[in-house]
């Protein structure tokens, strides 16, 4: 009897307790498990959860819309060029038009199925995009170098593309002068034809650049020059981004790679005026001659202080080169401008980097030794930096990927050699600072 009576007692405080844990909606033979990122890329889901776990920063980038980023540097007059325009110089009207979007955080297979469908070779037309003369350069009065000069462009002139004609853009300059350029030795301004990507240039409003985790003097939080305007094109304040013609194609099927994939480019860095690259160079040395520290760091081993920044001519000067670093997209809108439609990425996982971008030390180095940056294949000889993450990895994957080569002392920035040793013959050695745009839609 008393054993009966036992298990009596027992099956009712079994049964109180399961009643218990019904209640509270939970049950004592499970464990919760951690909240999960909402994201649901159906093509490659243990991929995505890999990438996100393991080679992302912990929180999501929200690409707010953005007055005016010059404004986030709080002593960046003190040692800015001499061509930086003042803050209030780029402040947006009262009332900026904004483009009509809808927001999309549902995901197709790919990206690139979601998208509007480009426009070859770009994702926009290069019609009324906005660009530059890199080079001394007559303007035609037909698309042949045979007919009329009307005028001769200076390095810099800045222009909005009216029509494509072969090998030659019809163009309107800031003058009101018109007539057909060789596209060849021209500019053109990224976020115009290639919407998509991340644009945060940072060298514009808060230089991130350090060596050896050191700030330097001069440089770091320091806005280097002038790169964001009003962009009509868009119907938003965007930053301006130079890059050849040719090269800006190879960058749009870097981006096309990645799109694939629920990645996106984020772009740091392409055209940088000579003036701009040599100031931040002379700061270096100066910092390098008080730190031994600094100095060994760079000097002491295979490298050297024109591996991290070019104490020359570099292919950014040649707007053959880029800085980026690599986005998880989480959701995005197309927005609409006349005839035109296009995507803007709204949130985003930045992946997890060997480094803050422009440590100019070997703490960045992709490649475990020094390999001739000149050569497109020779790089693929030498094995990866053990500091090499998973991110910059499939960075370097889309770009090689798309015909751009890596350079060996920095996971960021990747060459156009093809595009460099054009615009070395003819002449491109970023003499300008670029000023304003002229988008409009097409």
């Amino acid at each position: 009897m008393a054993k009966t009576r036992i298990k009596l007692i027992i099956c009712v405080i079994a049964l109180c307790l399961a009643t218990m844990f019904l209640w509270l909606g939970k049950t004592p033979f499970t464990t919760p498990e951690p909240d999960e990122p909402s994201l649901s890329l159906h093509s490659s889901q243990q991929e995505v959860q890999e990438a996100l776990q393991e080679s992302v920063v912990q929180e999501p980038v929200v690409q707010e819309p953005v007055e005016n980023p010059i404004n986030s540097s709080a002593d960046n007059e003190t040692d800015a060029p001499e061509n930086a325009v003042s803050a209030e110089s780029s402040q947006a009207p009262a009332e900026s038009p904004q483009a009509p979007a809808e927001t999309v955080n549902a995901w197709p297979e790919r990206l690139t199925d979601a998208f509007p469908e480009p426009h070859d070779p770009l994702e926009l037309p290069v019609e009324g995009a906005t660009g530059w003369a890199a080079i001394t350069m007559p303007l035609y009065s037909e698309a042949n170098i045979e007919s009329r000069v009307v005028t001769d462009f200076r390095d810099g002139q800045v222009f909005v593309i009216i029509e494509e004609q072969g090998d030659f853009w019809y163009v309107e300059s800031s003058r009101g002068e018109s007539g057909w350029v060789e596209h060849i030795g021209c500019l053109i301004n990224l976020p115009d034809v290639i919407p998509s990507i991340v644009y945060n240039i940072t060298n514009a409003y808060s230089a991130l650049t350090r060596t050896s985790g050191q700030k330097i003097p001069g440089v770091t939080g320091q806005r280097l020059y002038k790169a964001w305007a009003y962009n009509p094109r868009l119907l938003r304040y965007e930053f301006v981004v130079p890059s050849l013609y040719s090269t800006s194609k190879l960058l749009f099927e870097a981006q096309q790679l990645a799109l694939k994939s629920g990645d996106t480019i984020i772009m740091h860095e392409a055209y940088r005026a000579h003036a701009s690259q040599q100031r931040s160079v002379n700061l270096i040395r100066e910092l390098m001659e008080s730190n031994d520290d600094v100095r060994s760091a760079i000097e002491d081993g295979p490298w050297s202080l024109n591996w991290f920044i070019s104490t020359t001519m570099s292919n950014h000067q040649r707007g053959a080169a880029f800085d980026v670093s690599l986005g998880k997209v989480l959701s995005y809108e197309i927005h609409h401008n006349g005839s035109i439609s296009f995507p803007k990425i709204t949130e985003y996982f930045e992946y997890l980097m060997p480094t803050t971008i422009h440590e100019l030390s070997p703490l960045a180095v992709a490649l475990a030794e020094p390999v001739s940056s000149r050569s497109r294949d020779a790089w693929r000889s030498v094995p990866l930096s053990d500091t090499m993450t998973t991110g910059a990895i499939r960075l370097q994957r889309y770009f090689d990927g798309a015909g751009l080569t890596p350079l060996a002392s920095e996971w960021w920035h990747f060459n156009d050699l093809e595009g460099a040793v054009i615009a070395t013959e003819l002449g491109i050695v970023g003499s300008f600072f670029i000023d304003d745009v002229l988008s409009v839609s097409p």
